[in-house]
């Protein structure tokens, strides 16, 4: 994760890119601290271990077209 002219950027490795908080519901702590300017990134940080953190999985199947 890193910062460049007030906007946050997410890199692949973090974990923000397989968390709920991220992905479904747009509604992460980390993420709203930092656009709120709560909190500031100087440098790039890399999520590892966040307290946020809930997996999420999707779950895809295959539907046959009934046609």
């Amino acid at each position: 994760m890193y910062s460049q002219n007030s906007k946050v950027f997410i890199e692949d490795d973090d974990l923000c890119i397989t968390c709920e908080n991220y992905v479904k519901e747009m509604d992460c702590p980390l993420l709203a601290a930092l656009a709120l300017g709560d909190v500031f990134l100087e440098d790039s940080l890399q999520v590892t271990n966040c307290g946020f953190y809930k997996e999420f999985k999707r779950n895809l199947r295959v539907v046959k077209d009934e046609e």
